[in-house]
């Protein structure tokens, strides 16, 4: 997830690398509801509220497991936002190469949120952006899944909770960047979706139409995680709340001079 705030170019002597400011439409993470936990790269990472809450449900899930269980659960939740934190530094560090300064990341239940103070509207480098983490991702499971053959471990067929933790995080990791490229605003592939529509169309077009294709697989995730996992349906609204604040964030671009604390986009990555 990206955020975007900040007035006039940076970092682009022709002007193309415009960043454009965000305003009270954009969901925010808010720092101040978050905990730090250290940095990577100078980036600092911190944990927001609601994350406790993902804690306490799989601590009161493998509780009648015994301690092991509840450790083994807690293991995977650290392995899996590790992950995550892989994806999102990946997110920033391009970003950051591109002229944007980053805030930081956030985590929370659903994934992690990279909060920039600007976002680049030129479509290269929107997608340089975007597909970081989820190659990022891909990369990793990939060597996770060549060190689990080499160390003589089987990897076939997929698992998430059983088997060689190498074959475990190595399909998570695979499974994460696949994911992330669903072609719904404001995650990853939506962003891709949006840039590469961009080249042919003003950023508001590309935006809108993006929108309109995040809003149908959100309605499709929701209807299929009532069927298979809640969590996707907390997915789908959060695509569809998510591709409503990024088409009014278009269509609505706050002044320069608004309250930098109402800055930001934020996405699931």
């Amino acid at each position: 997830m990206v955020t975007a705030g900040e007035d006039g170019p940076r970092g682009g002597s022709d002007g193309r690398r415009r960043r454009r400011s965000t305003g009270p439409h954009t969901p925010v993470a808010g720092h101040g509801h978050s905990l730090p936990i250290g940095r990577v790269a100078g980036i600092p990472i911190r944990l927001h509220w609601t994350f406790w809450l993902l804690v306490v449900f799989v601590v009161a899930v493998d509780w009648s497991g015994g301690r092991r269980a509840v450790a083994t659960g807690l293991v995977w939740i650290a392995a899996l936002f590790a992950s995550v934190v892989a994806h999102e530094i990946a997110h920033c560090l391009v970003a950051r190469r591109r002229g944007a300064r980053v805030l930081g990341i956030v985590l929370v239940p659903l994934g992690g949120l990279s909060r920039l103070e600007s976002m680049p509207t030129a479509p290269d480098d929107e997608l340089a952006v975007a597909i970081a983490g989820p190659l990022t991702s891909v990369g990793l499971g990939a060597a996770l899944l060549a060190i689990g053959l080499v160390v003589g471990q089987h990897v076939w067929p997929p698992t998430l909770f059983a088997g060689s933790w190498w074959a475990r995080l190595g399909w998570l990791n695979l499974l994460l960047g696949a994911f992330n490229l669903l072609p719904a605003l404001p995650m990853d592939g939506g962003r891709v979706l949006r840039a590469a529509l961009a080249r042919h169309r003003s950023h508001l077009e590309a935006t809108l139409l993006a929108g309109r294709i995040a809003r149908y697989l959100g309605v499709a995730m929701v209807i299929v995680g009532f069927v298979y996992d809640v969590w996707l349906v907390l997915i789908g609204v959060f695509v569809l709340v998510g591709a409503r604040a990024e088409e009014e964030a278009a269509r609505h671009p706050p002044d320069h001079g608004d309250d930098p604390a109402h800055r930001g986009i934020d996405a699931i990555g």
